[in-house]
């Protein structure tokens, strides 16, 4: 459903509610490969949901600490704290640990970035040493690794078509991004232009850059060539109130799909509420705002591997929540057809949606 304020010039959408549940405490939550999403929670716990939100399970942990970071897919866990890492199995038994200086990680390197994909490769970026490595995620057994130069601040960005897996850098460091892979268990690294990596397209075939001064960009994959990069300030049709306010941009920005993005705005002076704004993959286009069905503000994006859905989570309320556009299929040749969100031309006001 979509619907125009009195002023004319915004309009809302309102989605679908799929699925919401409740947490103890919620501290980090992150997408996982082939599973759905893995949430760490204050009672030194993670939880595994699917692709529809429902609980898989909920592991404990063998750590008494805060953790780090969590990555899992429907394999394994995979945990850090400032001394160990380790890696369990989907029913919480640990298959391995294994000591930071093991991995000969620096003495500072506290904070590094891992990730499982799909194919169970464990990617850990080493902020000190400057290094990639690619681990056998049942095993621990190390396959390869990399020098890669790059500023401290990392993280990977799930590719859902393929085994290759997005790296982002912290720019304005001059280190690109990159897309990463193992060919006959080498590494190898196909640096990406633009600016902070932030998703892929339900297809595989675009990503998705951004920048902390508030520049957008989708380029092709296979080319690199920049299809369209806007700033916030110039988004064709964007509501006056945004376009004349000190607005930024939050990370990260999703597609939700091949052609639509959802991105998280907030105000500088903390004067108005944040908003999430669907735009058009094709030209940036301002599409709608989303006008959630609930009480208080969502929170925070995460991406989901189902083209068009996305979760939203709110840490004072410990409520993650699934929630879906309408038909994102193309529209039927005709002239009678009706549009769908994939269409870039008609004004917001003409979509139908939820």
């Amino acid at each position: 459903m979509t619907r125009r304020d009195s002023a004319g010039e915004r309009f809302t959408m309102r989605p679908g509610l799929i699925s919401e549940v409740r947490l103890d405490r919620l501290r980090h939550v992150r997408p996982a490969a082939g599973l759905g999403w893995v949430v760490t929670e204050a009672t030194e716990a993670v939880s595994l949901l699917d692709h529809d939100l429902q609980l898989v399970r909920r592991v404990s942990l063998p750590f008494a600490v805060p953790r780090l970071d969590v990555s899992a897919t429907s394999q394994f866990i995979a945990i850090a704290d400032s001394h160990e890492l380790v890696v369990l199995d989907s029913a919480g038994d640990i298959r391995w640990r294994r000591p930071r200086s093991h991995l000969r990680a620096g003495t500072a390197d506290t904070e590094t970035s891992f990730h499982i994909d799909a194919d169970g490769i464990l990617w850990i970026r080493m902020a000190t040493t400057r290094e990639l490595l690619a681990l056998d995620a049942g095993t621990g057994i190390e396959i390869d690794r990399a020098t890669l130069v790059g500023p401290d601040a990392a993280w990977f960005v799930h590719r859902p078509t393929d085994a290759s897996t997005g790296l982002g850098l912290l720019h304005p460091d001059p280190s690109p991004s990159a897309l990463i892979s193992l060919d006959n268990s080498r590494i190898v690294l196909r640096p990406l232009r633009g600016f902070d990596l932030a998703d892929f397209s339900p297809a595989g075939s675009r990503y998705l850059t951004m920048s902390i001064d508030g520049f957008l960009s989708v380029r092709e994959l296979a080319t690199e060539t920049v299809l369209v990069e806007r700033h916030l300030d110039d988004l064709p049709g964007l509501p006056y109130r945004i376009r004349y306010a000190d607005w930024y941009f939050e990370y990260p920005a999703l597609f939700l799909t091949d052609e639509i993005i959802l991105v998280k705005i907030s105000s500088r002076d903390y004067s108005e509420d944040d908003s999430h704004l669907l735009l058009s993959a094709r030209s940036l286009r301002y599409r709608s705002q989303i006008d959630y069905p609930t009480p208080r503000w969502p929170g925070s994006i995460v991406s989901a591997e189902r083209s068009g859905r996305w979760l939203t989570h709110y840490h004072e309320e410990s409520t993650l929540r699934l929630w879906q556009i309408a038909d994102t299929s193309p529209p039927p040749a005709g002239p009678q057809a009706r549009p769908t969100p994939l269409d870039d031309e008609p004004t917001p006001g003409q979509l139908t949606l939820f």
